[in-house]
Formats: structure tokens, sequence, C-alpha cells
């Protein structure tokens, strides 16, 4: 009998207030008896003590029938092997500690191996120990025949706990028979799992179907009893091998132990140029300029500042890169060529100060199953052929004009030790000392100037900005119009800037002779116009010329 049934009929008749039990006993089909303080004169309209306690009656037995009927059916059922009555498993699957049944004792930490295997495609695999836990590092277990390419970790370690110290939902049924193994999903399991622990104890159990009234439960059969377990423990048992291979292209090491990106190289096919990013020692290691300026540099295909924004996820990205799928375990070379890996659409080496070398190349393009547009992505040195969605293939449609920093000059001003500006009409040699406004000090030409009407002209020289990269490899003819050269108090920068008035409206900049950038031939003007003024501080400084 259920709980509810017993509670139904164990439930009391209450008895009305002033009478005893036996007086409501003798006078069932009588009058009710009067109080002695009740006013026998007074007769009052409606239904009767006796009638209300005669149907009251009725209801009672019309529950205990109910009731008799019920369990008569469940026991039919259970008789019939059939399955227990739906709304009662339902109750059972709430999370109640009480009514958790352990099935297996065994623990995580002396798992030896796994055995699963699927019906549904035929499939057998073996997860193996592979390096015990030793101290504070835990226990690495691994794929047999995937040794060779990174797992993900998190996902195998699933295996080795849920079925750890399983505990079921509820008992089903016992000594299920095979012939109604079929009503369950257990006559073809979506997973046989066989566990073995290192005292030579085995668990072994099937996985079925979702209970229909509750997903979050799921039959399990267990020495042929059935089971309600948890569909969240059962699920990982169910995925092929390939599943638990890794999508994380290359581990992101963090923060604090990433290496520093000495180069990288950028090659493609829509390009007749490499793009080439350095990291620039000097930049990285001067605070003065705080987070304006990249620690990298453009050398190739034009030698530019970057833009620290624009072009962190293109020198860093390859770190912690995840793939939308990984299209292929252990390709072959017919599978690389089908990809067109053996001649990529875009390469990416990258150069690290670890001496670690990392070379990524993208094939074909195509579209995966669930409609993302990607790139087939091979990293030498791991025999896995991903799937790399566009968006973070970065490096496939990136153009110089992306990432570069507009700006000429990126030199702090206290650190300039020479600044010759040379004009068709004006010479001027700035020398300078000292390492802050208190203590500079500088000459125009070898004779004393102003410090800060020096400062003021270095300024507008930070503001000239190039409004877009020049890729033509010869200069013009004849000498330019501007030409800068700076050289630091450290030794550590010496370039030269040169300006070329190529129409009337429009001029190239060059450094240290490479073309670089176009420009507004009225920048050039200004910068005439300011050489002019230099000697005059009631006039200031012109600092732009749009």
């Amino acid at each position: 009998m259920s709980e509810k049934q017993e509670k139904n009929q164990e439930k009391p008749v209450y008895i009305a207030e002033n009478e005893t039990t036996d007086a409501g006993m003798d006078t069932f089909f009588a009058d009710s008896p009067v109080s002695a303080n009740q006013n026998t004169g007074t007769v009052k309209q409606g239904m009767s003590r006796n009638l209300k306690i005669l149907i009251a009656g009725i209801l009672v037995l019309v529950i205990l029938g109910a009731a008799l009927t019920i369990l008569l059916l469940l026991s039919k059922q259970q008789e019939d092997s059939q399955p227990i009555d739906t709304d009662s498993l339902a109750e059972q699957l709430l999370d109640d500690e009480d009514k958790a049944i352990l099935v297996n004792p065994e623990k995580s930490e002396d798992l030896q191996e796994i055995e699963i295997s699927h019906s549904g495609n035929s499939e057998n695999f073996r997860v193996y120990l592979q390096t015990p836990a030793i101290d504070e590092s835990n226990a690495i277990y691994t794929i047999e025949g995937l040794e060779d390419v990174t797992l993900d970790t998190g996902l195998i370690s699933t295996l080795v706990n849920n079925a750890s110290e399983l505990s079921a939902n509820s008992l089903v049924t016992e000594n299920i028979p095979d012939s109604e193994l079929s009503k369950y999903g257990l006559d073809q399991p979506l997973a046989d799992v066989i566990m073995h622990y290192t005292d030579d104890t085995d668990f072994a159990f099937s996985v079925g179907n979702p209970f229909p009234m509750d997903n979050s439960a799921t039959y399990c059969l267990i020495n042929q009893n059935l089971y309600l377990v948890k569909t969240s423990l059962m699920a990982n048992y169910q995925k092929a091998s390939s599943s638990f291979v890794s999508s994380t292209i290359l581990e992101d090491p963090g923060e604090e132990n990433q290496p520093i990106v000495e180069t990288l190289r950028i090659a493609r096919e829509n390009l007749d140029y490499d793009i080439v990013l350095e990291y620039d020692e000097e930049t990285a290691s001067d605070d003065t300029v705080g987070g304006t300026a990249s620690h990298h540099k453009m050398i190739e295909p034009v030698p530019v500042f970057l833009n620290v924004e624009k072009s962190s996820d293109i020198i860093s990205s390859m770190f912690g890169l995840t793939a939308v799928e990984v299209a292929q375990i252990h390709p072959s070379e017919s599978d690389l060529i089908r990809a067109g890996i053996d001649h990529p659409f875009c390469t990416v080496t990258m150069q690290c100060n670890d001496s670690n070398q990392y070379i990524l190349h993208f094939g074909n393009s195509y579209t995966t199953e669930n409609g993302t547009a990607a790139y087939y992505a091979y990293l030498e040195g791991v025999n896995l052929l991903y799937g790399v969605s566009e968006s973070r293939a970065v490096w496939t449609s990136v153009l110089p004009g992306d990432i570069h920093s507009a700006n000429i000059f990126n030199t702090y001003v206290w650190d300039i030790a020479d600044l010759d500006i040379v004009t068709d009409s004006q010479e001027l040699h700035f020398s300078g000392t000292g390492t802050e406004a208190s203590d500079y000090t500088v000459t125009k030409n070898g004779e004393t100037c102003d410090t800060e009407r020096f400062r003021l002209l270095y300024r507008f020289l930070l503001n000239i900005y190039g409004d877009e990269l020049f890729f033509e490899t010869e200069l013009p003819a004849g000498d330019p119009d501007v030409e800068i050269s700076l050289r630091t108090q450290d030794g550590k920068e010496n370039y030269k800037i040169t300006f070329y008035q190529t129409s009337a409206l429009n001029g190239i900049i060059a450094c240290n002779d490479i073309p670089t950038y176009k420009i507004r031939s009225s920048c050039i003007e200004t910068i005439r116009h300011n050489l002019e003024i230099f000697d005059n501080p009631d006039e200031e400084f012109i600092l732009t010329w749009q």
C-alpha cells in the first residue's frame, strides 16, 4: 500500500465540540442529543448532523474502494512485468538523498580502465589510466589509439567520475526478462560500459532510453535490474571516441606564462607580399608611451607602428585558438590534399622567445553541418584536421591597413638627443639632454633655445599621421621637400622620415627611404610654416592641416 493510501485509510473522523464518542455512536440513526446549555425551544433549519455523518461515511467508503482498485491495478502491472505507475515514478525522480540507491560503491581514484561499446555505430574504445596522480597533480586518462592527439581532459574525467560511486534514482524492477528490454531501449543499448578497478572489481551497466515522463532520468540496466539514473551522468558514455578530442588547437598558457611572440609572418595566396610583425623590445621597455603603442611593429610590407587594439588578436590569438569542429583525426595525405592543406590559402608562422615555433595552415573554406562558415586548418606537429570559423581565422583576411598605427613619430620628447629638420629653405638642428621637463635642456643650431617651444614643435610632429599606406617601392625622383632625422640619447632609435610632394594636393612619407604613407600636401606646407615661426613665441604652432 502506498504512503498516500495509508494516509487516506487512517484519516480520523473528527468529533464535534461538546460531543462524546459514545453519544455519536449510540445516536447514529437517531436524533442528536442536546447539550445542557443549548436552547431546546429554538429549531435551526438545515442539514441534520446525522445526515452529514452519513455522507461523510459514504465518501470514506468511496475513497477506500478507489485506493483498493489502484492497488489491484498496480499489483497486476507488476505481475505482467509492466512499468510501474509513471506518476509515482515521477515523484521519485526528485532530488531526495534518502531515496538514492547506491549501485556502485567503487571510487574514481581506484579506476584503471573503462571499456565502452556502442551498438548503434559498432564502435568499441578503451579509456585507460596513463599517468597516476602524484602529489597535487591529477591522474591522466587517455583513449587507446588517440595518445598522439590532445584530448579534452575535462570531458574524459566525466567518464571516470560519473559512474564511480554511482547512485540510482529508483529501482524500476528486478530481474527483468530479456523479452522486456526493448521497451526501455536496452535490447540495443546506447552504450555498454565496463569499469575496471584496482581491486579487480568490475562494474558493468547498459544505458537505455530516457524516461518518457521526465528526460532528466534514463533507464539503466545493472545486473539484470532496471534502474532510473540521472541522464546527465549517462550522457557522455554515449559519445563517440572522437568527441573526446580537444577542439583547442593551441593551449593558452595564461597571461603570466604566455611567451613573447618575437615574429609573426602571414603568407597568403591573395597577397603579393607577406605581413611580418616583429617584437620591438625598445617600445616594450619604454613605459612612457603608456598603452598607446603596441609592443610590436610591422616590418613588412612597410615599416610602421601598430595599433595596439587592432593588432593584439593578430599577434596573440593563436594561443587558445579553438576550432568549431575536429574535421578529421589522423588525416591521411589525401585528406590534407582534399582540404587544401598541401597548397594552403594562408600560412601563419609564429616564433616565440621560448624557442618554440608554430606553423598553422588554412586550406579550403567550407560550411559545417550547422551552417558555420569555416576554413580547414592544420597545425604542424598535431595529427588533426580542424575546422576554424572564419571569424576566428583572423589571419585569412587581415590587411596591413587594418592594424597599423597612422602615427609617424612615437619617440618620447625627453629621450631625444638630436632632431634635424631640413627643408628647401631652412635647416634646424636641435640637440637635447636630460630626462624630464625639469632638467631637459635643448639647443638650436648650437645656441640655447626655449625648451617649451621645442616641446610644442615636437608635439606638432607627433600629430602627423599617414592617410593610408603606400605600397610603391620606388621613391619619387629628386630631393625630398622635408627631411627629419631623429636620434635618441641612448642611441637605440635612429631613423629618418622624409616627405615628398607628388602633386598639388598629395604627397608621400618614407621611413628610412622606404615609401610608407600617402599624405596631403598641406601637411608639408604646415611643417614649413611652423619652422618659420619657431623663433616667434607670440605665434602658436598650427597643429592640424586638414
